[in-house]
């Protein structure tokens, strides 16, 4: 069989708002089209090879590309030959990345992607787990864990771009290589082997795997543990049918290698999809109605400015305590676990970025869900929270984790909540000096007792002997074999009130905690148009999990040719006023595909 190949779900591209009416009348025609293609009968076929998957990224934070999240990884079977054959990915859910499977496969089903221009997914008959994902173990090549090939590709339909092959080695040996050997204190240690220049494919977005297995063909790349192959697939035209803003296959662990698109140099967008091979989900934000996560809530992909796995932008702040506890490389000398059933502790935590001391408190409740309290200060990589980098004006401060499923692994929660009809501008996240909060339903009353540049004093005290209802997370699965990332290029307009909201006055000794379930949030108004014509785009997901009572919740569309789309989320384009500091930032480019 063929070494491992994980298959990156290629990215959503974003309906675009307020298009034309031809775009329109397109839509409504190509729809059709496609669930005529889907509903062709084909007779059952025996398929053995590699599960795969892949999560389609957005487009920079802050940019219209960045509205449409998808809400499920794609999923392909890739054989020893190299073909693939996409089956829907709830079908497999029971089955791990990387294993060797023979599936049965019958007629084409209609489905989100395949209304997007991929290939129809097939549905599953019957499943067979062959051989276990097998454990990966890196060569190391002149001091690296990880060797990287690069590639410059122009895919069917493309055009080549201004990007010169020069600044995609220069970012992967700058400042992604440095990135990953200080959060992993030298775990990972990563390089460019191989570089080529520009070849053109006859491949697509559309197929991901083909157009990955072209590249490795043409350049001779072969996958195997601990290599890598990233390809810049040039952004022109930027509507390109399939094409995400960047993909990555998501791996077992730091020595899994894997496959990588990315469609921007930005270092924090190659960092995040190599986060994916390496096995990472996305940092999002969960966020609920005045509350720290009781009531209604709802979970935001990608909504973690801090982190690596969250947006893509220019900061590259520290990895964040659940994220290096799952790749094994925060110690057990820098963490403090607090157990429910424990006595009350009191901790000076060190900042994240310090690489010293105790930089992480663990709380564990009776149901075994994980929380993490972590210190953001601005000293070492996250130094750029008291510079004019910080255009999102994050907070430094305590901020409260909690360890999720895939696609979101690890959750940011809201230490100073807002209504919910202003969760949109509220990125304040840090836990308020000297006020009691509860966390876990009541498991643990958190209270900051003080914040330094050097460290912060925390009292937690646990509920002993309470019956906790733990706040359920969003329906997770097995690791998906691509995922994409999310770029920022504009900050959001912040309400002045947003730092002043307040948390949650005292621990009540049990608090019910609301079952989550996913909705679709509706567009807002574009408001005024900034200088210069350009848009400042606000990064809110459209299609975001909420916590309430309800069921399914989704937008009307307008048209019947957009009915179809409106199930996989909207993109929401929110024209901002741009404020002093904005003009600062270089223009919005226009919509990416995710």
């Amino acid at each position: 069989m063929r070494p491992h190949r994980t298959t990156p779900a290629p990215r959503r591209c974003p309906l675009r708002a307020l298009a034309g009416a031809a775009t329109a009348l397109a839509l409504s025609l190509a729809l059709p089209a496609t669930a005529a293609r889907a509903e062709e009968t084909v007779a059952p076929d025996t398929v053995v090879g590699e599960i795969v998957q892949a999560w389609p990224e957005a487009g920079p934070a802050g940019s219209t590309a960045e509205a449409g999240h998808a809400e499920a990884p794609l999923t392909w079977v890739e054989t020893a030959t190299g073909e693939a054959v996409r089956v829907p990915t709830g079908a497999v859910a029971g089955l791990a990345v990387g294993s060797t499977v023979e599936l049965t496969v019958g007629d084409a089903v209609p489905d989100a992607a395949g209304q997007e221009g991929f290939v129809p997914a097939r549905d599953v008959l019957a499943a067979e787990l062959l051989q276990e994902a097998p454990e990966r173990r890196a060569a190391r090549v002149a001091g690296l864990t990880n060797q990287v090939t690069v590639a410059m590709a122009v895919p069917a339909g493309g055009q080549r771009d201004g990007a010169t092959l020069a600044q995609l080695v220069a970012a992967v040996d700058g400042p992604v290589a440095d990135f990953w050997a200080g959060e992993t204190d030298g775990a990972v240690r990563l390089g460019v082997t191989e570089a080529h220049d520009w070849v053109q494919t006859t491949a697509g977005c559309a197929d991901p795997t083909a157009m990955w297995n072209e590249v490795a063909d043409r350049t001779g790349f072969e996958p195997a543990p601990g290599r890598h192959l990233v390809v810049y697939v040039s952004s022109l035209p930027r509507d390109l049918p399939g094409c995400s803003y960047a993909l990555g296959q998501v791996g077992t662990g730091v020595a899994a290698g894997g496959r990588v698109y990315v469609r921007d140099a930005l270092p924090s967008v190659i960092a995040h999809e190599l986060g994916h091979n390496f096995g990472l989900g996305h940092s999002s934000g969960h966020q609920c109605d005045g509350a720290v996560e009781t009531g209604a809530c709802r979970t935001a992909p990608y909504r973690d400015y801090y982190d690596v796995m969250g947006a893509s932008w220019s900061s590259l702040g520290s990895l964040n305590a659940p994220q290096a506890a799952q790749l094994g490389v925060l110690p057990a000398s820098a963490q403090l676990p607090v157990a429910a059933a424990g006595p009350a502790t009191t901790v000076t935590l060190a900042p994240l970025a310090d690489r010293a001391g105790t930089r992480a408190v663990r709380l564990t409740d009776a149901a075994g869900s994980t929380y993490w309290l972590e210190l953001r200060a601005a000293v070492g990589r996250d130094a750029w929270l008291a510079a004019a980098g910080n255009r999102f004006g994050l907070d430094s401060g305590v901020l409260l984790r909690r360890t999720g499923r895939m696609p979101d692994t690890a959750l940011l929660l809201d230490g100073t909540p807002s209504p919910a009809g202003r969760w949109d501008d509220d990125l304040r996240a840090a836990l308020p000096v000297g006020v009691p909060v509860p966390v876990a339903g009541g498991a643990f009353t958190v209270t900051v007792d003080a914040v330094t540049s050097a460290g912060a004093a925390l009292t937690v005290v646990p509920a002993a002997g309470a019956v906790v209802p733990v706040s359920p997370l969003p329906e997770g699965g097995s690791a998906p074999e691509l995922l994409a990332a999310e770029p920022v290029t504009a900050e959001p307009v912040t309400a002045a009130a947003t730092a002043a909201a307040a948390a949650p006055a005292g621990a009540a000794a049990t608090v019910p905690v609301a079952p989550e379930v996913l909705a679709v949030a509706a567009p807002e108004t574009p408001a005024a148009q900034v200088a210069a014509g350009a848009l400042l785009i606000e990064p809110v997901p459209a299609a975001v999990r909420t916590t309430s009572g309800a069921g399914w919740v989704t937008p009307a569309a307008a048209g019947a040719g957009l009915a179809a789309l409106a199930l996989t989320g909207w993109t929401v384009a929110r024209k901002r006023v741009a404020r002093g500091r904005d003009r600062a930032l270089p223009p919005v480019p226009g919509p990416t595909c995710r």
